[in-house]
């Protein structure tokens, strides 16, 4: 569960920027006054970011991102002499050659809240941190300032070796993965694997994820049959549907995986992705109707992905960031999935949804979207992106209609409001 989120000098995010999953002291008690308990009460389920397009939405999600790949591969697979693949601010020359910083505190699987951080230049990593929260005390597990390393009592594992072999440019939280150490498996682990990162116009890429689940899933595909019943499209199952391939293509391929000698792509994965489609069945007058799967429209198979990520972050309460949802989704159908995450009825482990959009009737009165998880990106005369809850704008009232709020300019974050007159006064 992700609860605080904090980064500077990233892309168009010049100065400190903060994303806080915390609920304000209203939210909370409507929380706690639920039938149905949420985990942490006090952490919301959603965030939607809103802004003008180059704004830097996107940039808050990519941010996240930066820390769950660095953590995963730093270690492995950056170059060694090939420094850091940081992205600064590069509109001022300062900012170019000052430190990236990216600060996260979140709740693993092992039940203990964890803060870790790190900053880096273009060359190295000048200081990185992991605390663990079991009591309300802070533990230190490890502390670095450049090549100089601090550990805590409760670091487990052979300290000297790891030092010793972690290089300047890569983080030691992601040595210490690959050393297997137990201490910073729980903040390791969620930080790669309990993070997911979405692209709403990538959607396609779910589609493989779901045949192999449907096929060796009877529970997944109960489920997602039942998602998309629900959302009245006349969908009345999904499965999966063989396909024959050309044998001449069939060996091409596994030539291929043969020659990549890598244990993670098996030639059976693989071909089984060729040879098998999804396909939907309808309901027509008085009978069902198999479609193949590529006719079915863009917002279908769209629906069908977010509804398996939907399926597997609600099953093992993880956490979905998705940029610019409603490129691909219904409005409607958005509002729906921010009601499923925003139930605890349904939501019982707390998954989190973090997204971008530009869907202002999100905001009205009557849907799920608490006014603590609005924020709004705006950019300033520098062209740096400032993160902005709409609570420090004065809590809005419960029956406020935050859209009109927004649209009328109260919150910021609006593109030019007549580019008309713009090219007009531009024409003299």
């Amino acid at each position: 569960m992700l609860i605080d989120f904090t980064v500077s000098n990233f892309r168009s995010l010049r100065d400190r920027q903060n994303l806080s999953m915390y609920r304000s002291a209203r939210t909370l008690k409507v929380a706690r006054a639920e039938e149905d308990p949420w985990l942490r009460p006090d952490v919301s389920p959603v965030a939607a970011i809103y802004g003008a397009n180059a704004a830097g939405k996107s940039s808050v999600l990519d941010a996240l991102g930066f820390v769950s790949r660095a953590v995963e591969d730093s270690y492995a697979r950056w170059d060694a002499d090939g420094g850091v693949p940081r992205q600064p601010f590069k509109l001022d020359r300062q900012h170019r050659t000052m430190p990236t910083e990216f600060d996260i505190e979140f709740l693993a699987a092992d039940g203990n809240e964890y803060r870790y951080g790190f900053a880096v230049d273009d060359e190295r990593v000048l200081s990185e941190y992991l605390h663990v929260y079991r009591t309300r005390r802070r533990s230190i597990l490890f502390e670095r300032e450049r090549d100089s390393y601090k550990f805590g009592d409760s670091f487990r594992g052979p300290a000297s070796l790891l030092r010793e072999t972690t290089r300047p440019n890569a983080l030691f939280l992601s040595a210490s993965a690959a050393a297997r150490l137990e201490a910073t498996e729980p903040a390791h682990d969620w930080l790669t694997e309990r993070l997911s990162f979405y692209h709403a116009t990538g959607f396609p890429a779910e589609h493989n994820r779901i045949k192999r689940l449907l096929a060796r899933d009877a529970d997944f595909a109960d489920q997602i049959t039942d998602f998309m019943r629900q959302l009245d499209l006349g969908v009345q199952s999904v499965s999966v549907v063989k396909q024959e391939m050309d044998p001449e293509e069939r060996e091409r391929i596994r030539q291929i995986i043969d020659a990549r000698d890598d244990e993670l792509l098996t030639f059976d994965d693989v071909i089984g992705t060729f040879e098998t489609e999804l396909q939907l069945s309808h309901q027509g007058d008085g009978e069902r109707f198999e479609l193949p799967f590529n006719v079915e429209s863009d917002g279908t198979q769209a629906l069908i992905s977010f509804a398996s990520v939907a399926i597997r972050a609600l099953a093992e309460g993880t956490v979905c960031v998705v940029d610019e949802i409603d490129s691909s989704l219904h409005p409607l159908m958005v509002a729906e999935l921010i009601a499923v995450f925003a139930d605890a009825r349904v939501n019982r482990k707390q998954a989190q949804l973090i997204i971008t959009t530009h869907d202002v009737s999100l905001l009205r009165p009557g849907t799920k979207l608490e006014s603590d998880a609005v924020w709004v990106v705006e950019k300033n005369a520098v062209g740096a992106s400032d993160l902005i809850p709409i609570r420090d704008f004065g809590l809005p009232r419960k029956d406020e209609n935050l859209e009109r709020a927004y649209l009328t300019g109260r919150y910021g974050g609006l593109p030019m409001s007549s580019l008309v007159n713009s090219m007009l006064e531009a024409r003299g």
